[in-house]
């Protein structure tokens, strides 16, 4: 089983954007599923959802960000 799992996750697998963006329109769709199944059970945890989607989008702005830098500074010295 181990094995087969670690082969898995050697796989590489690329995605088209019309793909992923249907995973995501998926995933969005699944989580107005759950909030509004869910509303009043969710009501007092809104601000540490808040607080988490807050993080989560800096960090992936950050690291994004670090990527792009990273990209420009790696294209001027393949230029020179």
């Amino acid at each position: 089983m181990v094995s087969y799992v670690k082969a898995y996750m050697a796989k590489k697998m690329s995605w088209a954007t019309w793909q992923f963006s249907v995973l995501k329109v998926a995933m969005i769709s699944f989580g107005i599923l759950i909030g509004s199944y869910f509303a009043d059970f969710w009501k007092p945890l809104l601000p540490v959802v808040w607080v988490v989607f807050i993080i989560t989008v800096v960090w992936v702005s950050v690291m994004w960000l670090k990527h792009v830098m990273v990209s420009k500074s790696n294209k001027r010295v393949m230029k020179k």
